[in-house]
């Protein structure tokens, strides 16, 4: 019996299934279902098995790993579809969480709240104080707690707890009595405390925090429902779930913090390609992921996805620690239409699965991304997912042709108006991204994955003056993949609050004692999870900031886990050598002094993974196209360009473009004045003969 290791992602309209055996690797697609998306993971594990020629059983049997991206979190918030949460917090505060830190959203020229997972009718304020410094001014009364809950869950119906006192970062004694208290009395609830899910000033990120995850309580059941299927069908392995960070976590730790879980595919394939680049030898790249309903980009530097310890979850800002990736509704599945001034719009709106683009024949009526590069000639119908699915080309034409009526435009017109405008959103995040950074376009690589990013990454380079495309094996099912090498991931974080440098010695030993602290913890985090000692690393790293400054920088501390130390001076310098870096050297506040806010510990943990295996060495001759296509360019007009077949390549075949490489999930757009190589490790580099070559590559 074979020893396989698994990685599912889960997306909008594809579930996507990695398998391999340590020597070779198989993958499949399969529709997802939105409303079960375990039944689409099976469909898809299905799939890959009979790939093997096996039953299914026998495949389950001998997984080793098996690593999911989901996006069961994500639905639940974008659906708004999650628990009635109850809200406890410290009286006098109870509106502090609907008011969102004043942040105000626009529809129809009327300025609105932001939406919020609590209910106004929902919050319960308790009289208990504890100050700035941690001091107790009011003490918690138990019957106070008690009885304010029961009047949510009696009168409101709440069907969790979220709990965040002001100042529990001072002193967590209330807080953490209050969450047991509400345990005892409501067992069949789940109640979740800001300070033990986010140990770090700020009231409104901490009780975002708690009720966040306490609003997502029951999206993890689904995921509980699909390991229960696995392990009937003979898995013996525990369902790693991959993390916003990058990492995995087990189903366990999952459930303590569901939030977690969010964009955990994104997240899944930007730590891949992390791992790609840092393998190539690339210090910085960008990565483009292109799937059916959403391109999600991140940064990638030195081998890591940059990462953020606070952002915006589906409008609400939280604290929760994630890559760093930014979504815009712009996939293969993007619906185009028409607005009010007679122009035309790509997305948000997405057919997803169901009903999918109107090529798909599944009941879609309105064109897609998708449907406008099937009428352009990029996609060839009869090779759809290996052939397994025939598109329709006659009714993606007909429903471009029915929506360009509206606008003067033919089919075609309308078709290339559809790649141009999701190109042209997709440059302006992009140049957006990159300016916020301070990233220079000429030094930084793409990265390309998902089954439409590679017909549009090419372009956006040449559009940016990045030089360079790197298209990695496994490419349409990427985030899978990432899901099945991802690593497990603990981490931990404890409060500072200490100005640098610090004056006393004895700080300096508690600083040293929260390091040594933090580090155990997490290896002990990690124990639990079933890691061995000498699979175990833990990193340190610190958040700074200049004295009453809004955010703070995260930056790696140099920690000798056998001799804990801490240097202030060292600290301070780096500090400002990093804010110098990203801000530039104005920005650099003179005299100003360094707070040390927060320390954190990060553990890894590794574990079995897919692997792919090097394809060796090979000729530098152009292979044989294995057909011609016609595209219909703006500018250009209709233009045949050659067809290669990627299954066919063999390391150091060089393509001169303009030319197309069909996959069996995908397809590749090599543009006029430019060159494809396929390397050795499977990847396909497409680079630019000529900087900025705008005209050719759109």
């Amino acid at each position: 019996m074979g020893k396989h290791a698994v990685g599912v992602d889960v997306g909008g309209t594809f579930t996507d299934v990695v398998l391999g055996d340590g020597t070779n690797c198989w993958k499949t697609k399969a529709y997802t279902q939105p409303e079960n998306f375990g039944a689409g993971v099976l469909e898809g594990l299905e799939n890959v098995a009979r790939l093997l020629g096996q039953p299914l059983k026998t495949v389950m049997q001998g997984v080793v790993r098996f690593g999911l991206g989901t996006t069961a979190v994500t639905n639940v918030l974008a659906t708004k579809s999650g628990r009635r949460v109850g809200f406890i917090t410290t009286r006098g505060f109870e509106g502090h969480l609907i008011a969102a830190r004043g942040k105000r959203s626009f529809k129809d020229g009327w300025s609105q709240i932001p939406w919020a997972p609590v209910k106004e009718s929902c919050v319960a304020g308790i009289g208990e104080r504890i100050d700035r410094n941690g001091a107790i001014v009011r003490p918690l009364l138990e019957t106070e707690v008690v009885e304010a809950a029961r009047r949510l869950v009696e009168q409101e119906q709440v069907e969790a707890f979220a709990v965040s006192f002001i100042w529990s970062s001072r002193n967590p004694q209330h807080e953490q009595a209050a969450v047991e208290l509400l345990e005892e009395h409501f067992p069949s609830l789940p109640v979740f405390s800001g300070i033990s899910l986010l140990p770090v000033l700020r009231e409104y990120e901490r009780s975002s925090a708690a009720a966040l995850n306490a609003y997502c309580a029951d999206a993890i059941d689904g995921v509980s429902e699909l390991e229960a299927q696995l392990k009937a069908l003979g898995m013996q392995v525990p369902l790693l779930l991959m993390h916003t960070t990058g990492g995995a976590v087990t189903v366990n730790d999952a459930r303590r913090n569901p939030l977690g879980l969010a964009s955990s595919g994104p997240a899944a394939g930007s730590a891949a390609a992390g791992s790609l680049c840092e393998s190539l030898g690339i210090d910085q790249a960008l990565t483009v992921d292109m799937g059916g309903t959403s391109i999600d980009i991140a940064v990638i530097e030195n081998g890591q996805p940059m990462t953020r310890q606070r952002g915006e979850i589906n409008g609400i800002f939280t604290a929760q620690p994630s890559v760093d990736v930014e979504s815009i509704g712009a996939g293969g599945g993007s619906i185009a239409w028409v607005d009010a001034r007679g122009a035309l719009r790509v997305g948000p709106q997405s057919a997803r699965a169901n009903p999918g683009p109107v090529c798909f024949g599944r009941g879609g009526t309105e064109p897609t991304v998708t449907d406008a590069l099937l009428v352009l000639g990029y996609i060839d119908g009869s090779l759809f997912l290996g052939g397994s699915v025939a598109l329709d080309l006659d009714a993606a034409t007909q429903a471009c042709e029915k929506l360009g009526e509206r606008m003067g435009l033919d089919a075609f017109q309308t078709a290339e108006g559809i790649r141009q405008i999701a190109l042209a959103e997709m440059s302006r995040v992009v140049r957006s991204r990159l300016a916020q950074g301070g990233i220079k376009s000429s030094e930084t690589a793409v990265v390309s994955y998902g089954g439409c990013g590679s017909l549009f990454a090419p372009a956006l380079a040449a559009d940016l003056g990045m030089g360079r495309v790197v298209v990695p094996p496994m490419t349409s099912v990427f985030s899978a993949f990432g899901a099945a090498v991802a690593d497990l991931r603990r981490e931990r974080v404890s409060l500072v609050d200490r100005m640098l440098p610090l004056q006393e010695e004895s700080e300096v030993e508690r600083v040293v004692a929260k390091i040594a602290n933090l580090m155990e913890e997490v290896r002990g985090d990690l124990s639990d999870d079933g890691v061995e000692a000498s699979k175990q690393s833990v990193s340190v790293y610190g958040d700074f900031r200049f004295y009453r400054q809004k955010w703070e920088l995260t930056l790696p501390l140099e920690v000798d886990e056998a001799n804990v130390s801490f240097d202030a001076e060292w600290a301070v310098a780096a500090f400002k050598k990093a804010y110098a870096q990203r801000y530039s050297e104005a920005a650099l506040a003179a005299g100003a002094p360094v707070e040390f806010v927060s320390l954190r510990a990060i553990g890894i943990g590794e574990t079995v993974r897919v692997e792919l295996e090097e394809l060796g060495a090979g000729s530098s001759e152009e292979p044989e196209p294995l057909s011609s296509r016609t595209l219909y360019r703006e500018g250009v007009g209709r233009q045949a360009v050659n067809a290669y077949q990627y299954e066919s390549l063999r390391p150091g075949a060089q393509i001169t473009g303009p030319a197309l490489i069909d996959a069996v999930d995908t397809t590749i757009w090599v543009p006029g004045d430019s060159a494809a190589a396929f390397e050795a490790s499977g990847s396909l580099v497409i680079a630019a003969k000529s900087a900025n070559v705008i005209s050719e590559a759109a």
